[in-house]
């Protein structure tokens, strides 16, 4: 299990890396930030950055107002 922005879930199968968990949540990946166990992942290093059992992710997306 992982939770993703404060739900747990059980459906997705770790190891993976953080390019196959956009990808599986259909996140388009412009804009958002993502970081694993309060840690910023940079997005060069999506692809090989692995989300493990019991990591707590948070996915947030930038949104432009004024």
């Amino acid at each position: 299990m992982i939770t993703i922005n404060n739900e747990h879930n059980t459906k997705i199968v770790t190891p993976l890396s953080i390019n196959d968990l956009i990808k599986t949540l259909d996140i388009k990946s412009g804009n958002i930030a993502v970081a694993v166990n309060e840690k910023v992942i940079r997005k060069s290093e999506w692809g090989q950055f692995e989300i493990h059992k019991n990591d707590i992710v948070d996915i947030v997306r930038a949104v432009g107002g004024g």
